[in-house]
């Protein structure tokens, strides 16, 4: 699996890689420190502290909150960036979206609101975070 990170918004964590391959399923709430690349699916809200790279394969069915998001997959709920969010042209978003930054590729589905703003930063641990 490659593991290197084809986002291009945002700086990097310098925390190592977490990986949930093709083909894994989590029902419930993710948590992470550090970067994450999802080419699975998850049922419930994903919280990273870092860059979230939402693989071709990856779904997520929840609402998303972290520093940079990448999407080539799926996403059914909101996602909220405190740096960005980049919708790859094989995105397909079904929710409200929020980040100060956000680049949307040619042939990017995207279902929902988009607010422009900046956000205080959004960490795993911060029950009180704003959500979308």
């Amino acid at each position: 699996m490659n593991m290197q990170l084809p986002l291009k918004l945002g700086r990097a964590t310098g925390v190592v890689m977490n990986a949930m391959a093709e083909g894994a399923v989590l029902e419930g709430n993710l948590t992470c420190k550090g970067d994450l690349r999802l080419d699975g699916t998850v049922q419930g809200e994903v919280r990273i502290e870092g860059r979230l790279v939402i693989g071709a394969q990856g779904a997520i069915h929840g609402p998303v909150r972290c520093q940079n998001v990448h999407v080539l997959g799926k996403v059914n709920g909101p996602i909220e960036a405190s740096e960005s969010i980049l919708l790859s042209a094989t995105a397909q978003v079904n929710g409200d979206i929020t980040a100060p930054k956000l680049v949307v590729e040619e042939g990017a589905q995207l279902s929902g609101r988009c607010t422009m703003q900046a956000l205080r930063p959004v960490y795993a641990g911060d029950a009180h975070a704003k959500t979308a």
